[in-house]
């Protein structure tokens, strides 16, 4: 056998190779993912916020949903920190199931969830193949693939589909042609590669995006019918899904875009341009999605409830205590011993949210922090399944927020009037059908004390008659005791010991009967003058009802 005739062993040995190295790869993910799921790091790219915010934009306007949690809450509650607590998925279907699931709420009940959490809690085994299979398709940012499968066109390409199968299949049958027809086999040979290479680096350089978008959908149909001969929880629906996109495993072991990821990925990529994979992909891919797109959803949300089932399990494995949430007829909510997920070192509080509440106390006692707590829990619970503490009873309902707000530069507008657009949205938001529960942190604190307190019992007079019910945090000592007409009074407090402010982060009925802002002033040794004269006018003030410097002035003139 001369020369060329070792190139068909060649080429068969270096199948042999790359299967072998993807076995030893998979046998190490095996590995560190069996360790990671006991605890010990793992590192693994997050998805982009911007990513995920653009195909849950894209959910919402193909599933029906009942609510919708806005930009502001989401920014209010920090929910995207929450949202990184939670995510242990391998994928970017996986997160963007996730994510999806924590701002696209259904006032409904499903079980799913929590039977694919038990099923994967008793069959650890399932649940590490499972894990395998999506941490190989990996994530990718922006990758459109719901996109694609929305919207996958019209063109028919099949001619172009059988001209690319038979430029990919001419260096391989030159290779086998080689011991009989050397010259012209080799001819062949040479001519296929150079042009097939060229070709490929043009299309893909022209048209690199889109291709890049194909090769993970097909990776997601591969993996899809991976996890199909699995014995797992709706395995017939799984089959049928996938059924339409099974040849797809045979072109998505070599398709490859570049990531560093992987070991055999520069052998892969070239193999990419040799035999037009991203281009021959392309094309079936699409004829597939146009006829069977249906299933293609199916797929792909299919996927997605298992990883979200896997990261939730793996979360609650941190020894969280959390509890699942019983929902009700009568609008509020009801828990016990219920804490905040972000905080380190989180103090339970009881939550007898079933009447408007307005809840007044000292500065950094706890305010903020429990209507964040509620308002957390309250989308966890409808979106999730879940919340975090004893107990939870609840009623489905819109969530808003009003927190954070600032004023923007960049349209000219104030804080109060950034804070009263806040506001307005959620006037308008009940519009809509469905319960609706206002979260509102020092309300309208963006103007002067009368307009303040006017303006905020104008609100909380309109809203305690409409099917909705609040919950707001003020400082203010008038609007607190003029609102009680309409809603129920709690409050946080504090001691002064020693030269310090002390907390128990403990809500309590009615208003707030103590006030730590002279002494935390004190705690942080400003000026003793400033201190008492502060003591002094707000002890005036609370017989006068007035605010006035003049007396101390003329006293110091006395002095004088």
């Amino acid at each position: 056998m001369d020369k060329l005739g070792w190139l068909p062993i060649g080429f068969v040995g270096l199948i042999i190779i790359m299967v072998l190295t993807n076995w030893i790869s998979t046998i190490r993910l095996r590995k560190k993912l069996a360790k990671a799921w006991e605890g010990k790091p793992f590192f693994i790219k997050n998805d982009s916020e911007e990513s995920l915010v653009e195909t849950m934009l894209l959910a919402s306007t193909l599933q029906p949903t009942d609510s919708q949690v806005d930009g502001q809450t989401w920014h209010d509650l920090d929910m995207h920190r929450v949202f990184d607590q939670l995510n242990y998925t391998q994928s970017s279907i996986g997160a963007e199931a996730l994510y999806q699931k924590m701002r696209l709420i259904n006032f409904q009940p499903d079980a799913s969830l929590q039977e694919l959490e038990d099923f994967f809690e008793h069959h650890p085994d399932l649940r590490l193949k499972v894990q395998v299979v999506m941490n190989q398709l990996g994530k990718k940012n922006h990758n459109m693939a719901r996109s694609i499968v929305a919207n996958p066109g019209k063109q028919d390409s099949r001619i172009y589909l059988s001209l690319y199968l038979f430029l990919a299949c001419l260096p391989v049958l030159s290779l086998f042609f080689l011991p009989f027809f050397q010259i012209q086999a080799m001819s062949v040979l040479i001519a296929s590669v150079t042009f097939n290479i060229i070709f490929s680096s043009i299309r893909n350089w022209s048209n690199k995006m889109r291709l890049d978008q194909v090769s993970y959908l097909v990776r997601i149909f591969a993996s899809a019918e991976k996890l199909s001969r699995l014995a797992l929880p709706k395995q017939e629906a799984f089959k049928q899904a996938v059924q339409p996109f099974k040849k797809t495993k045979v072109i998505s072991s070599i398709l490859q875009s570049p990531t560093g990821s992987s070991e055999m990925e520069i052998i892969l990529i070239y193999l990419n341009f040799l035999f037009l994979i991203p281009q021959i992909a392309q094309i079936y891919i699409y004829q597939q999605v146009r006829t069977h797109q249906k299933e293609a959803q199916e797929t792909i949300n299919l996927l997605g409830e298992l990883e979200v089932a896997i990261s939730l399990l793996r979360h609650k494995r941190d020894g969280n205590l959390v509890c699942h949430p019983n929902f009700k007829e009568e609008a509020g909510i009801k828990g016990k011993g219920i804490y905040h997920p972000l905080l380190a070192d989180p103090v339970a509080n009881d939550v007898t949210f079933e009447k408007n509440m307005v809840i007044s106390g000292d500065n950094a006692s706890g305010k903020s922090t429990y209507l964040k707590m509620v308002a957390i829990n309250c989308i966890l619970a409808q979106g999730l399944g879940f919340a975090y503490g004893d107990s939870l009873e609840l009623s489905y309902g819109h969530v808003m927020t009003s927190m954070d707000v600032s004023d923007d530069i960049e349209v000219g507008d104030s804080y109060f009037i950034t804070e009263s657009k806040t506001i307005l949205r959620m006037i308008e938001s009940l519009e809509k059908s469905g319960f609706h529960y206002f979260f509102i942190d020092e309300l309208f604190k963006g103007t002067n004390t009368i307009e303040r307190i006017g303006s905020g019992l104008g609100i909380v007079r309109w809203l305690s008659r409409h099917d909705c019910l609040y919950m707001i945090s003020s400082h203010d000592i008038e609007l607190v005791a003029a609102s009680g007409a309409v809603n129920d009074n709690y409050h946080f407090d504090s001691r002064y010991v020693d030269g310090k402010i002390v907390f128990d982060y403990q809500i309590k009925q009615g208003a707030a009967v103590t006030k730590n802002a002279v002494n935390t002033l004190k705690s942080l040794h400003f000026p003793s003058e400033i201190t008492q004269t502060s003591q002094e006018l707000i002890g005036q003030y609370e017989k006068t009802g007035k605010w006035s410097l003049n007396r101390m002035l003329s006293d110091k003139e006395e002095g004088c």
